[in-house]
């Protein structure tokens, strides 16, 4: 019987971790898919665009030439028509800011509100004078001269009336006035009261902001 026995070549280290891998895992290592195995592709970018110069249309005008066309921008040449029409518009506008100031101020402000906040005879004067005149016409061909005369009394009595009220408001209207503004020039206003209670109210401008009876 021998010692020895005869050289037997043993398995290596890998083929010891071969064997002990099994084989399902090694068939799917086998069945990748390409994707997994493939590198990602590289994401190129879009083409930037180049802006091409434009072509100049003609030659670059002078600093003289730009500035003679800077002015005809704003201050246009107009004809003779043109230029009659857009200085009407000027004045037209001029009296209309004038206008505009002079009816925000404090005294005509307080006036509007004064004669506004009350019932006034001469807001009915005109639509009464054209009953009466047209009342008179009508009896004057009837040739009844008492009723004629006493429709032209009535209209005399309106009248009175109505200047003697303006009256009494224009004293109230003063003492108002130095209590609220003093040292204030009264120069116009009592025909601006005028004109502004001879108004039926509804068709007065600038229109009403305050009811009657109310207090100013």
């Amino acid at each position: 019987m021998a010692l020895f026995r005869p050289y037997e070549r043993t398995k290596s280290s890998g083929d010891r971790i071969a064997g002990l891998t099994p084989k399902e895992e090694r068939a799917k290592r086998k069945t990748r898919p390409a994707e997994e195995t493939a590198e990602p592709a590289k994401v190129t970018e879009p083409p930037t665009k180049v802006k091409v110069p434009r072509k100049k249309s003609g030659p670059t005008p002078s600093r003289r030439e730009a500035e003679a066309a800077r002015m005809e921008r704003l201050h246009p040449t107009l004809t003779p028509r043109e230029q009659r029409k857009a200085d009407a518009r000027a004045r037209a506008e001029a009296r209309a800011n004038a206008w505009d100031k002079v009816e925000r101020s404090p005294e005509r402000t307080l006036l509007r509100d004064f004669v506004d906040t009350r019932w006034t005879v001469a807001e009915f004067l005109m639509p009464a004078m054209i009953l009466i005149m047209a009342a008179m016409m009508v009896f004057m061909r009837s040739n009844d001269a008492t009723i004629s005369v006493a429709i032209g009394s009535l209209m005399w009595g309106l009248l009175a009336l109505s200047v003697i009220q303006l009256a009494i408001m224009w004293r109230g209207y003063k003492r108002l006035l130095d209590e609220r503004h003093p040292d204030t020039p009264k120069r116009g206003l009592f025909m601006y009261m005028f004109n502004r209670a001879l108004m039926i109210r509804r068709f007065r401008q600038p229109s009403p902001r305050i009811g009657r009876g109310e207090a100013i």
